[in-house]
């Protein structure tokens, strides 16, 4: 079993790492309160996350993560975006991320992240008054996946290439977010 200090260096290293990356996707999604707003972000989000679960879906060490088919949104957003009248877009090449070394520890690491801010952006556009389909936003919000991520992470491997692995996983994921919202 993995020590408390590894983990926590890990979650640690994750955390310092990816924060610049994140506040950065924070401010370069702009304002989601309007149709289009909300239309931009499901988008970024339809550039990335099918292919990335695709990825993860293929690797075994993500089948050891608890609940792990029910975390998968990629056919909330198609639902969203559908809700929306919007076109999907085309998907990153899943090759971008076939062909590389990456730590489903970093991958998860964002997306079960993404989940803790959806209740606030939830409470955000339900104060429009906007009709907004939100089944991306509220995918598992009773479930505890975050809590359940954690637990999990505490028995990953936690050397120093696998954080090395695990934080460039992260920060190449949020790259491909901020690439999606460019190319829009």
């Amino acid at each position: 079993m993995i020590s408390r200090v590894w983990y926590m260096e890990l979650l640690t290293e994750l955390r310092q790492n990816t924060r610049d990356l994140h506040e950065r996707l924070d401010a370069t999604v702009g304002e989601l309160t309007t149709k289009e707003g909300y239309g931009r972000f499901l988008s970024m989000h339809a550039h990335v996350i099918p292919a990335i679960e695709d990825w993860l879906v293929a690797q075994p060490t993500f089948a050891t993560l608890p609940d792990h088919q029910a975390r998968l949104r990629t056919d909330a957003l198609r639902s969203d975006l559908a809700g929306l009248g919007a076109e999907r877009p085309t998907a990153i090449a899943g090759a971008s991320f076939a062909d590389r070394e990456l730590s489903v520890a970093g991958i998860c690491y964002v997306l079960e992240g993404s989940r803790l801010g959806a209740a606030f952006l939830r409470k955000r556009l339900a104060q429009t008054g906007l009709n907004l389909p939100m089944a991306f936003l509220s995918h598992g919000e009773k479930a505890r996946f975050w809590q359940s991520y954690l637990q999990w992470l505490a028995v990953q491997d936690a050397s120093p290439r696998a954080v090395n692995l695990a934080v460039g996983s992260a920060q190449m994921l949020f790259n491909a977010y901020l690439d999606a919202l460019q190319h829009r």
